[in-house]
């Protein structure tokens, strides 16, 4: 096994405890991780969000959930971990606020067809992916439902960064990137991407619509 085999590994190990018994540590990792620049790579969801009815699949610690109930409509989080939801709880009740959370896998989430407008994922675990995740995704949005992703990768503007962190912040080969967009086509998805400009990197979002006729990469900032 090389090294780089064992990094990922061990990259993958600690994300898993991150979500389970370290889930309280979750926020001041990330905002290391990403040099104070996570909450800004987050937010970049928002701008993307159509319709009154959203869903906010994997929440995590509640952070970016928070904020889309404070804008009010209809919105739900979806998360597996019980312990992610419990830091979730205790921060969306510091704010007073109680959007509607289940404990489900994104691969079979207790909502009828239709029920929502956008889907909103950010920084996903590789479940997102999975064939029967956007399959449900594609089942729980209405016709011209969106699905929102930020953060399936992160690439640093500078190329020193890009070439002292490979293994955490880098771009797909494109062959990776032309399979992984077409499992959102095949779920009956188009697919669009936008590249942000912020901070220290460069942050991709995913846009996925049913019914849209276009594929196209835009480079914003």
């Amino acid at each position: 096994m090389g090294f780089d085999s064992i990094i990922r590994r061990l990259y993958g190990w600690a994300c898993e405890r991150l979500y389970h018994e370290c889930a309280g540590s979750y926020d001041w990792i990330s905002q290391l991780v990403s040099a104070g620049a996570w909450p800004a790579w987050r937010r970049l969801a928002l701008d993307e969000v159509r319709g009154m009815r959203v869903l906010e699949i994997g929440f995590g610690t509640g952070g970016l959930l928070v904020e889309l109930a404070e804008r009010g409509g209809q919105v739900w989080g979806l998360e597996l971990s019980p312990a992610m939801q419990r830091v979730a709880a205790r921060r969306l009740a510091g704010r007073r606020l109680n959007p509607p959370r289940v404990q489900a896998p994104g691969q079979a989430m207790p909502f009828v067809a239709g029920a929502f407008d956008t889907i909103v994922a950010t920084f996903p675990a590789p479940y997102i992916l999975a064939p029967a995740t956007l399959a449900e995704c594609g089942r729980v949005l209405g016709t011209a439902g969106r699905l929102v992703v930020v953060g399936l990768w992160v690439t640093p503007r500078l190329a020193s960064l890009r070439r002292w962190l490979p293994l955490f912040y880098a771009d797909p080969a494109p062959e990776q990137l032309a399979a992984m967009a077409q499992r959102f086509t095949a779920a009956g998805f188009a697919v669009r991407w936008r590249v942000h400009a912020s901070g220290w990197a460069q942050v991709p979002v995913l846009i996925a619509e049913k019914c849209a006729p276009a594929t196209e990469l835009h480079h914003d900032g």
